[in-house]
């Protein structure tokens, strides 16, 4: 474990870094020791701006150093589409039913205002939909589950261990559920496949969503019994738990009948 927490803190210090690198630029340019107030269009830009140099940082990183490899594995392009095409559908169905399950549980969201703020930003849209997805990949699933595929006996562990801790760095109480299963989903994928992309597109997806739906939508705000009613929102939930299911069964018995190859690398 020590592998991972050296790449969970490389995680953390990449954000606040260029955070604090930004931070002290903006105090010293405008001549103050008052921080960015964020509810300011300048204080918004600078802390989304530091937010995708810390990621792409990040990014650099692993591949630089080589937790992560990009070699004919984890680029695979499978099926001719039709792994990813499952992939899109599998995160459309368990954005259904977790989407249900999420306000039944009705955890408090203390990211909200950020999350509003960011969606209303292109630097922060760009953030959401394209940067997350990427970097989190190449951490949680790349370099993270990836090592502990190689390392422990045990692959469901190395699965559950990365969502855990995917989960665990969103760090807000309405997420981490929800980040959590979104984990073993895509640490499963990762798993079977041995490519990073079906695991990025679906992340790609579930953020994207997100974003459309906030942006367009008369009233993002509100629940699925609100939006659609109390039996309906539960005949969709149950059309999810049916459509990921029948995703699950399809990559198993079809498109990955077999988990790939996570032999310990050699150079």
């Amino acid at each position: 474990m020590g592998r991972t927490i050296k790449l969970l803190l490389y995680y953390l210090i990449y954000q606040f870094a260029t955070q604090g690198v930004f931070t002290c630029g903006y105090m010293v340019y405008h001549h103050t020791t008052q921080l960015p107030n964020l509810t300011d269009p300048s204080g918004v830009t600078l802390l989304l701006m530091s937010q995708l140099i810390g990621t792409l940082a990040l990014v650099v990183h692993l591949l630089v150093w080589k937790y992560v490899r990009l070699n004919r594995q984890t680029l695979a392009y499978y099926n001719s589409g039709s792994v990813l095409a499952v992939s899109i559908l599998f995160i459309i169905g368990m954005g259904l039913w977790c989407n249900y399950l999420s306000e039944l549980v009705n955890l408090p969201n203390n990211m909200e205002a950020t999350f509003e703020t960011m969606m209303h930003h292109p630097a922060g849209i760009i953030a959401i939909v394209v940067m997350a997805p990427i970097a989190e990949e190449l951490l949680f699933r790349g370099a993270i589950q990836g090592h502990l595929l190689r390392k422990w006996k045990k692959p469901a562990a190395a699965i559950i261990v990365s969502s855990l801790l995917f989960g665990a760095i969103h760090g807000n109480p309405a997420q981490i559920p929800f980040a959590f299963v979104l984990g073993l989903a895509l640490g499963w994928i990762y798993y079977r496949s041995g490519s990073l992309i079906p695991s990025i597109l679906m992340h790609f997806i579930n953020n994207g969503t997100s974003v459309v739906v906030f942006l367009y939508s008369d009233n993002p705000d509100a629940t699925m019994q609100e939006a659609f009613g109390t039996t309906d929102a539960i005949c969709i939930a149950a059309a999810g738990v049916v459509l990921t299911l029948a995703c699950i069964y399809i990559f198993r018995k079809k498109l990955l009948p077999q988990p790939a190859d996570w032999q310990e690398e050699t150079a």
